[in-house]
């Protein structure tokens, strides 16, 4: 999420919004190969880099809006895409691995051609994307001057910024309560079923 600043204002919202869901849909694909805890933690934290969307998506909301609604744009697309980590637990659970178990699938099989559909889901949005996508709403492609910027995006730029106490307030309160979502969407579904013996559908969609 650091890199991803200077990533945007050199390549742009579409090229890096595609090549990251690029990058986490091989990382969803391959958590079908988890064998051991290693591997597990491993694959687990590459498909959190794929989290990093979200600073395109708010990058690119004030980007492709005008000044007087860009702030209820960037706070609509993050609302809808926070409803969609509650989304997902139920959607894993209810439509792809119930059913699949249900039709005679072994469990541990079920769970592993469960996750080859987000990973074709991350490919096609980002294929979509690139293809069909401005980077704002009269340019194809987003150049940094029309920014006001005079030098070339560098990661220095981050020491520029964190120059502003502001800054590290905001910091230090994202980081609390993203902290805190991340280990609720994580954790919640499995506390509940090793706690209260809920059924894996029950719990997602309460963890939802």
């Amino acid at each position: 999420r650091i890199a991803l600043g200077t990533l945007l204002e050199r390549f742009g919202p579409v090229n890096v919004q595609s090549g990251l869901l690029t990058f986490g849909a091989f990382w969803v694909a391959m958590a079908t190969a988890i064998t051991a805890p290693w591997n597990y933690t491993l694959i687990r934290f590459f498909i959190g880099c794929a989290g990093a969307t979200f600073v395109t998506n708010q990058f690119w909301c004030s980007l492709m809006f005008s000044p007087n609604v860009v702030g209820t744009a960037n706070a609509t697309a993050a609302g809808w895409g926070n409803l969609g980590g509650g989304v997902t637990q139920i959607f894993m659970i209810s439509v792809l691995f119930n059913p699949m178990v249900g039709s005679g699938m072994l469990p541990d099989t079920a769970w592993r051609v469960a996750m080859v559909v987000p990973a074709v889901l991350f490919v096609l949005c980002a294929v979509t994307m690139k293809l069909l996508c401005w980077d704002t709403p009269t340019a194809k492609r987003f150049d940094v001057a029309v920014t006001g910027k005079t030098k070339k995006p560098s990661l220095w730029d981050y020491v520029e910024v964190l120059k502003d106490f502001r800054v590290l307030v905001m910091i230090m309160q994202y980081s609390a309560c993203f902290g805190t979502e991340l280990a609720m969407n994580n954790q919640l579904a499995t506390h509940f079923r090793t706690y209260f013996q809920m059924a894996a559908a029950d719990a997602s969609a309460l963890a939802g």
